[in-house]
């Protein structure tokens, strides 16, 4: 059955490309914007086929430029999501490029022998999306009921702190709430700290500024940027469709979310948004690719 879908996958990647299609989005809708991809845990030879084919046509600039008038040239920001301990061993493929991605940790996880809750087998056993639709505290209660403790330490799944040193000289590092809940089920004290902490932590932990955020999942509305500009960031990424320039609002940055396992003809369908449109909408997402919201 996997193998069918994936099958299906590359076909229909494969028809947006030869007829066309994706040229055409560079061409009307990209032009000289800023695509900012989303990126969670991909492999180095992956990342690195991606990029290569990307900078074919697209510069690649970091994501404080996604404001900044272009030169006619497609760009692109390479973000990733989570802080994954896998993120280490891109170094090498960023250099190579000479590429400086943001990075958007959970500040309590990352740097500490914790895990992200939806790695924990108790996520798996319970079901992630439907965790996801809980309230904050019904979804901690259902995770503790199934072994996981929200400051309890397990395997590490993020960076640790020796890494991040590591990374820091080519990698900006930025903010994803400390524990990633879904900011739109949680309290309105539980949201203002997740996103307020995250920023005082990030910047402890890396005696560095920490100016931009990443919702979790993709899941905002008008309170929950009310509290990322009330924090003192400067921009906010979401996981909602399309390319930005310098009439964006810098609190709700558009999207390409990519396949960490793509293959190159995916890469280049997925840069589209065509894909992730089709499933937002079937998910009840909105026309103008607002991401779909619980």
């Amino acid at each position: 059955m996997k193998r069918g879908k994936a099958i299906i996958k590359e076909l229909l990647a494969a028809l947006v490309v030869l007829t066309g299609l994706a040229r055409a989005t560079r061409a009307f809708l990209w032009r000289d914007r800023v695509a900012v991809l989303l990126y969670h845990d991909p492999d180095p030879a992956t990342l690195d086929r991606h990029l290569t084919y990307l900078r074919k046509f697209c510069d690649l600039v970091p994501l404080t430029d996604v404001g900044a008038p272009g030169n006619g040239r497609a760009r692109a920001a390479i973000t990733l999501d989570d802080g994954h301990v896998g993120n280490a061993a891109l170094l090498p493929i960023f250099i190579k490029h000479n590429v400086r991605p943001t990075i958007f940790l959970c500040s309590r996880i990352v740097g500490r022998p914790r895990s992200h809750w939806w790695l924990h087998p108790g996520s798996l056993r319970v079901g992630h999306e439907r965790l996801k639709r809980m309230t904050n505290d019904e979804r901690l209660a259902q995770l503790a009921a199934n072994g996981y403790q929200q400051d309890g330490d397990y395997r590490p799944t993020g960076l640790s702190v020796e890494q991040m040193e590591a990374m820091r000289a080519h990698v900006d590092f930025q903010a994803h709430t400390r524990f990633h809940p879904i900011l739109t089920r949680c309290s309105d004290s539980e949201c203002a700290t997740e996103i307020g902490e995250s920023k005082h932590e990030i910047e402890a932990l890396l005696s560095n500024p920490c100016e931009h955020f990443a919702y979790p999942n993709g899941n905002y509305g008008e309170r929950e940027v009310d509290f990322v500009r009330a924090a003192g960031f400067k921009s906010a990424r979401t996981c909602d469709i399309g390319w930005n320039d310098q009439h964006t609002d810098p609190y709700r940055l558009r999207t390409i979310i990519i396949d960490d396992a793509a293959s190159t003809i995916r890469f280049a369908s997925q840069l589209t948004g065509i894909p992730h449109f089709l499933r937002y909408l079937k998910e009840g997402g909105g026309w103008n690719g607002r991401f779909p919201q619980f």
